[in-house]
């Protein structure tokens, strides 16, 4: 096992250090110009701009040659200081990428995680309840509601929850995380915290439950046809250890997988729905670095977010063995 954990470290290192080439090549080649756009902006507000200094201030910000060795110029100079464990300094938010994010993570990981929690809960029991009673009024029901859950787009639905429940009904907060006239502080928070939070993590759950609930489904149907399924019923077993620890128990592989892309959900925001409910999270912030260009946070952004991909998948791969013995890691 300890093999296996080092081999797969090691190997993670050579993707990040790929990943992290391509991405830098992208970022480096979008259309989008944050020095470009600050001249724009400093045209427009009169000032007079000549091709020296906007020529400093491609220097400055280290994007002065965009030829193919420049490029690779400035990927190993970000990576010398990705090994000194320095992101940079972003240029739309003038601070560390490290404090950006570490500000801005914990709204979209808290709604991430509340959102996860609650999917698991209502998802895996319908996909039992649907895949135990095939082809009956009660699988007919959940999987229509799921079908129209799926394909409900965020913005849409999020902004149909936002004007029925905020707008209308006045029910809960319509954007933000606290009230503008708010001077609560500490715990106190807590309740308009979760006001707040609500019909984002109603959004999220609502339209993610679908896709987990056809698996298990699915899933179910497999295993509930296998012939040491009908052996557990020969025996008389009850019909709810048959379903529960025989049959379910084998399903959760194939959920296990899904575990992989777990991780990094609960840290990279639900740009989307972050949009829709003005949310300062992580995806929110993103969104809008990446509007202005700015590389030093994109790198950051998403190099942390390929690490934690690796670190999720090899978690994954280790808890193939605890749900089923017959999985040897070498």
């Amino acid at each position: 096992m300890l093999k296996y954990i080092i081999k797969r470290l090691l190997l993670s290192i050579v993707i990040l250090l790929g990943v992290s080439l391509i991405i830098y090549f992208l970022v480096r080649l979008m259309p989008v110009d944050f020095i470009q756009n600050k001249i724009n902006a400093m045209n427009q507000g009169g000032a007079t701009i000549d091709e020296s200094t906007v020529q400093a201030m491609y220097e400055m910000y280290g994007l002065g040659d965009n030829s193919f060795m420049g490029i690779l110029s400035g990927y190993f100079n970000w990576l010398g200081n990705l090994f000194r464990l320095d992101l940079g300094r972003s240029f739309q938010y003038s601070a560390p990428v490290t404090d950006v994010i570490v500000d801005h993570m914990g709204v979209s990981f808290a709604v991430a995680l509340i959102a996860t929690f609650f999917e698991f809960m209502i998802a895996i029991p319908l996909g039992i309840t649907a895949a135990t009673h095939q082809y009956s009024i009660r699988d007919y029901a959940v999987t229509i509601l799921v079908m129209i859950g799926i394909s409900l787009p965020s913005f849409f639905f999020g902004q149909m929850l936002k004007d029925l429940f905020a707008n209308k009904l006045k029910w809960f907060p319509a954007s933000g995380l606290v009230d503008a006239g708010s001077s609560a502080t500490g715990l106190a928070l807590l309740p308009d915290y979760l006001a707040h939070m609500f019909l984002p993590i109603l959004t999220v759950v609502i339209l993610s439950i679908g896709g987990r609930m056809r698996m298990t489904r699915t899933n179910m149907l497999e295993v509930l046809n296998a012939d040491y399924i009908r052996t557990a019923r020969a025996k008389g077993l009850k019909e709810s250890k048959v379903i529960y620890k025989h049959a379910f128990r084998n399903t959760l592989i194939p959920i296990v997988t899904t575990l992989a892309g777990l991780l990094p959900s609960l840290f990279s925001g639900a740009i989307i729905t972050e949009q829709v409910f003005d949310l300062p999270g992580i995806g929110n912030v993103a969104l809008k670095a990446m509007n202005a260009g700015d590389i030093p946070f994109i790198m950051g952004y998403n190099m942390f977010l390929a690490f934690l991909s690796v670190i999720g998948v090899l978690l994954s791969d280790l808890m193939y063995a605890l749900v089923d013995p017959r999985v040897k890691l070498e």
